[in-house]
């Protein structure tokens, strides 16, 4: 991470489905804040976090967060939640702010949050740590803009189909509020300082395995129709179609003048297509009265 960057950490909830949110997770970072929270010691020489109000606080009894002291450094740390939580019939919501106050053009850096396995430790937590949830901003240079939010699935990391992106000049020196909603019916919200980024299925962007599969003991009826024409019975072949020659001798052609039969042969007028000849006769077709379609197989749950 090549940057100065201070991240506040704002609320970390489960929101249930009432009017009342469960907060499972809130740190405003007072002065007891390294009795809660473990830096990572996951590479040699990380980077040190320290607490600060950042430039142009307001207040700064209560504008206070983690900034990184050092460029070119990996930062980590983490801090346990004190209960578990499920979202199971409720709402997530995770919610932070992030600065990058001392931002210049080449500037390249990530704040994330991960929710990780309440087994981790947070000393060793590195960029291979198992993590449930990714979620945070990707900065760097001109190029790259993004919300970043990736769920890990049995153990896959899985990145969404299209970025969540970022406008340039949303890549300023000043506090950002990066918000999360995931609901019971498996669709998501982000938010970019309160402002909706992106929204839409969980399954449809990113790749979910499906939650049915087909069913291996459905099978193709032996009546089945697939086939959605068939020969019209009404169209008959006319008694004459067959007799009608393909080539016929032109009825425009004389025998020349100086033609002599002993001489030459008996002339014969050279051979034309027949206007009248159709071709090789096949049935027309029409719409079948009980056409079954495609058949399909019935798709059943998985677990």
């Amino acid at each position: 991470m090549n940057c100065q960057l201070s991240l506040i950490l704002a609320i970390f909830a489960v929101v249930s489905s009432s009017a009342f949110a469960d907060v499972y997770f809130k740190e405003t970072f007072s002065e007891d804040w390294e009795d809660r929270w473990v830096s990572s010691q996951w590479k040699e020489g990380m980077g040190v976090w320290e607490r600060s109000s950042g430039k142009w606080p307001v207040d700064t009894d209560i504008e206070q967060g983690l900034r990184t002291t050092q460029d070119a450094k990996f930062y980590g740390i983490g801090s346990k939640m004190e209960k578990p939580f499920s979202n199971r019939d409720q709402d997530l919501v995770v919610q932070f702010s992030v600065k990058n106050e001392d931002k210049e053009s080449a500037f390249c850096g990530g704040g994330y949050i991960k929710l990780l396995p309440s087994d981790t430790d947070l000393e060793k937590f590195g960029g291979d740590s198992p993590y449930y949830i990714m979620f945070g901003p990707d900065l760097c240079g001109y190029d790259v803009s993004r919300i970043h939010l990736i769920f890990n699935y049995k153990g896959e990391n899985l990145l969404k189909t299209e970025d969540i992106k970022l406008e340039y000049e949303d890549k300023d020196e000043f506090t950002h509020l990066y918000t999360l909603i995931v609901k019971p019916d498996n669709t998501y919200t982000v938010l970019f300082d309160l402002e909706e980024k992106a929204s839409g299925s969980l399954p449809e962007e990113w790749d979910f395995p499906s939650k049915t599969i087909d069913d291996p003991e459905d099978t193709k009826p032996e009546d089945w129709v697939e086939n959605e024409m068939m020969p019209d019975p009404d169209d008959v072949k006319p008694d004459d179609w067959d007799s009608i020659p393909e080539m016929i001798a032109d009825p425009e052609a004389e025998k020349p003048e100086d033609w002599d039969d002993e001489d030459d042969g008996e002339w014969e007028a050279p051979m034309i297509m027949n206007p009248e000849y159709k071709g090789e006769w096949e049935q027309k077709n029409d719409s079948q009265p009980r056409i079954q379609r495609r058949m399909e197989t019935k798709a059943v749950g998985q677990s």
